[in-house]
């Protein structure tokens, strides 16, 4: 209930603001045959490490648990990988609600992160007579530190409440009926890795996107651009786009 009530509460706000031939064989005396045997055996020798990257390996627990060394040891070069206790202090410490908007039209999406890396993501616009709205619950998972500023963040579990596409019809308090239709969500979805990038993040650190999600619903030229920066916010790469700690009004 109290998510339709917020639901209810952003469409008001949103239509307030406007709105990818065999050659033949030879015939062969008993010394050539020995000559083959010993090609063969060669070729079969050579071809061996092809034939073993192909095949699935087969693991013993040895194999296995030398396989998750090198997976560690791989995650680690890049960064390093916190502890499930490190993970809980760094979502406790940044638990915060994380604002998508261009700050123009009615739409925007929030995304209100617990101390416990669990969240709630909202999405809402209005168009053509219709609310296209996201609900999800979600999960973060690992954290990797890259450095004193920057950490990487997996997505363990985003559920929507709706299918996309999906369509129904509600009354509002005062009789009107709202068509709504479910949309998919925008910068994250189950499985995304991405970037949280600290307060105090110098300039010169920061992805242009992710400056340009900030500078936006600001209306900020390039020189009122803050340095270093003054809030903390997720960046994911492959779709350009950023969830950046409200503090827009």
């Amino acid at each position: 209930m109290k998510r339709h009530l917020l639901t209810t509460t952003l469409i008001a706000s949103a239509v307030f603001l406007g709105a990818c031939s065999k050659p033949a064989e030879p015939t062969q005396t008993q010394p050539s045959e020995t000559i083959q045997e010993t090609e063969t055996a060669v070729q079969t020798e050579a071809l061996q490490p092809t034939i073993n990257e192909t095949a699935a390996p087969v693991q013993t627990e040895a194999s296995a648990s030398t396989a998750n060394t090198v997976s560690e040891t791989e995650s680690e070069s890049n960064g390093t990988v916190l502890t499930d206790q490190e993970s809980l202090n760094f979502y406790a410490a940044h638990a915060d609600t994380y604002l998508l908007s261009s700050g123009a039209g009615g739409w925007a999406a929030y995304l209100e992160l617990a101390p416990d890396g669990s969240f709630y993501y909202n999405f809402h616009d209005f168009d053509a007579g219709a609310y296209y709205i996201c609900h999800a619950d979600g999960q973060f998972g690992e954290v990797i530190q890259l450095d004193d500023n920057t950490y990487a963040v997996r997505v363990d579990l985003f559920d929507m409440e709706n299918v996309e596409g999906e369509e129904w019809t509600e009354t509002d308090t005062d009789g009107t009926q709202i068509n709504f239709i479910a949309s998919d969500s925008y910068g994250i979805h189950q499985g995304d890795m991405l970037m949280f990038y600290c307060a105090g993040t110098p300039l010169a650190d920061l992805p242009e996107g992710y400056i340009t999600w900030y500078r936006m619903p600001r209306a900020l030229s390039d020189d009122a651009l803050p340095d270093p920066f003054p809030v903390s916010g997720f960046y994911n790469a492959e779709e350009d786009t950023a969830y950046i700690e409200d503090d827009y009004e």
